[in-house]
């Protein structure tokens, strides 16, 4: 059920007859992915994911908006959005869809540089177009896994590989920041995330704009993590203290 190919009858249709009163918005960004992976891996993976979820559960699937907030990969690649933007896009995007009958959205974020602005835009529905506190949610997808999170990676280089092998250049792969070292670790616990969002600072930590080791990575590492990422997503937008 993606919207972008129902027309007014048969979204009418799904709202009224069938009930479906919900919907998912895959968002992620355009940023550097080092010399193997392409600009638009975050959307990738979770436009993968949503399309999934959507089936399964019964829910309604958005176009994705395939820009976010990385000013921190300055100097290298990035298209950038300023956090207001978005914050006002996505509140006008859920305010249209709670006055067509949609009484949920969930945003799937594949980039961690939007999460500061996903935790405004649900006061912002709330006290600035009086949308129910219950309409909008958000789910970083890689808190469900176990695996500690990287960029261009270990992890996202395998779930890459899992869903589009033909966007992975392995022999391009280098090593990045490796968060297992002890230093490194110590650091990272100190409180790196404390400017590594600034514009630029992410290339100040890393060097090569690389978080963890893509070297590691495996199509079957990524077919489970994607298999536990839609399972936990579907027990999340399930449980009923999120209706």
């Amino acid at each position: 059920m993606e919207i972008k190919l129902l027309s007014q009858n048969k979204f009418s249709s799904l709202v009224n007859d069938l009930k479906v009163d919900s919907a998912i918005l895959p968002l992620g960004s355009t940023e550097q992915h080092g010399d193997h992976l392409p600009f638009s891996t975050d959307t990738l993976i979770v436009e993968y994911i949503s399309d999934i979820i959507a089936q399964k559960a019964n829910v309604m699937l958005l176009p994705s908006i395939f820009y976010g907030a990385s000013y921190e990969h300055d100097p290298l690649f990035n298209i950038s959005i300023d956090y207001n933007v978005l914050v006002d896009l996505i509140s006008n995007i859920g305010y249209s869809l709670s006055k067509q009958g949609i009484n949920r959205l969930f945003v799937i974020n594949g980039h961690h540089g939007n999460i500061g602005l996903l935790q405004y835009i649900g006061q912002n529905l709330s006290f600035k177009y009086r949308v129910s506190s219950n309409f909008f949610y958000y789910i970083n997808y890689w808190q469900m896994i176990e695996q500690k999170f990287d960029h261009a990676g270990e992890i996202e280089t395998s779930l890459m590989m899992a869903i589009n092998p033909y966007h992975v250049n392995m022999q391009l792969a280098k090593q990045g920041y490796e968060t297992n070292n002890e230093e490194n670790e110590d650091l990272f616990k100190k409180g790196l995330n404390m400017s590594i969002n600034n514009p630029g600072g992410f290339i100040k930590f890393t060097k090569n704009g690389i978080w963890g080791n893509p070297q590691k990575s495996s199509i079957k590492q990524g077919q489970q993590m994607l298999a536990q990422i839609i399972k936990r997503i579907l027990e999340l937008m399930a449980d009923p203290r999120y209706k």
